[in-house]
């Protein structure tokens, strides 16, 4: 199996040692448009040797050497800025390359219904948007529990909060240089924390996502050209049921606290996604239930998933496939353009 790696910053050195693990015998290629971030270990640490010696790749100068000298790529990981996915997608859509894009998908509405048709006709080529969360085991569970009768009943109020310091994201770069702080690279707190819209849309699916209301903000005095707080309410409807959602992010916040704490006719459920908890209150009761995985299973559970369904030629679902990845874009610009 050939594997191409687009971008070899944190998410594209991750996957590419995940990779290495689930499909040993493969041969990497990679594509990189600028030689800055140093060999990374699995806690984003520096650490010595030459990337392109540790793991054997073969660099590209261009997409377009993929045709030019007949290399055979049976899939791409797109993992570079935000701004880049979608026309690389494309690409490699329209040369028949299966892939997986990083989350967003994009930073604009901008060639969005091209790629949308091109996954509608492209019927036999497996796609995967990159939003590892699906595969964490506290999202699984709560997932489970929606589906499920729930224990505290019909949820009602969903309340999301995410919030890390953005130099603390990359420790071994000076944040104003990583593309989360880069308008033109498709940076912001709403796009580089989609996540939260992502496994929102994920954990209510069939509902749809109306009356949205928010403000995104540059309130701080960072260095950044993007806004680094967003604060949003909006409704999940489906049929007689309704969810009022509120959503907090934002690129300044010690220490980190992610949480999503959910309300019920007869109870609550406070997940925390840092400490690996979550607590079910009802009937005067408090139930706390704890996880244990490190964050790469996360991405390695995620790979997995994609490479077995590479090999049996299964098409993804759309709830995985590219085409949640513009569902979430979609919902996460409508957001985002309330910008104070």
């Amino acid at each position: 199996m050939n594997i191409l790696i687009i971008g070899l910053g944190s998410i594209g050195q991750r996957h590419l040692r995940n990779l290495k693990k689930i499909v040993p015998n493969a041969c990497f290629y990679a594509l990189r448009k600028k030689y800055i971030t140093p060999l990374l270990n699995n806690n984003n640490k520096v650490i010595k040797g030459d990337l392109k010696k540790k793991y054997s790749l073969k660099y590209i100068k261009n997409l377009q050497e993929i045709n030019n000298k007949k290399i055979k790529i049976n899939c791409a990981f797109v993992c570079t800025p935000t701004s880049d996915h979608v026309s690389q997608a494309i690409w490699l859509l329209k040369n028949n390359i299966n892939c997986f894009v990083e989350k967003p998908l994009g930073s604009s509405l901008k060639k969005l219904k091209e790629l949308e048709f091109l996954l509608k006709t492209k019927k036999n080529i497996v796609n995967m948007m990159g939003f590892q969360l699906r595969f964490n085991p506290i999202i699984q569970y709560l997932d489970i529990l929606l589906r499920k009768k729930s224990p505290i009943g019909n949820i009602l109020i969903a309340h999301i909060h995410n919030g890390e310091h953005i130099e603390d994201f990359h420790p071994y770069e000076d944040y104003r240089i990583s593309y989360t702080a880069q308008k033109k690279l498709g940076g912001g707190v709403v796009l580089c924390q989609i996540h939260e819209i992502g496994y929102l849309l994920h954990l209510f699916r069939g509902y749809d996502f109306a009356n949205a209301q928010s403000v995104t903000s540059k309130v701080s005095d960072l260095d950044i050209s993007v806004e680094d707080s967003f604060s949003g309410h909006f409704l999940l409807r489906k049929n007689n049921k309704k969810v009022l959602c509120s959503m907090n992010l934002n690129f300044l916040e010690r220490p980190k606290k992610r949480k999503i704490y959910l309300i019920g006719k007869r109870g609550s459920i406070e997940a925390c996604l840092n400490n690996h908890t979550i607590s079910i209150f009802r009937d005067k009761k408090k139930i706390v239930k704890k996880f244990k995985f490190s964050r790469n299973d996360i991405f390695i559970k995620e790979l997995k998933f994609f490479i077995s369904s590479l090999k049996s030629k299964k098409k993804l679902s759309n709830n995985y496939s590219l085409m949640n990845g513009i569902k979430t874009l979609r919902a996460a610009i409508s957001l985002k353009d309330n910008f104070l």
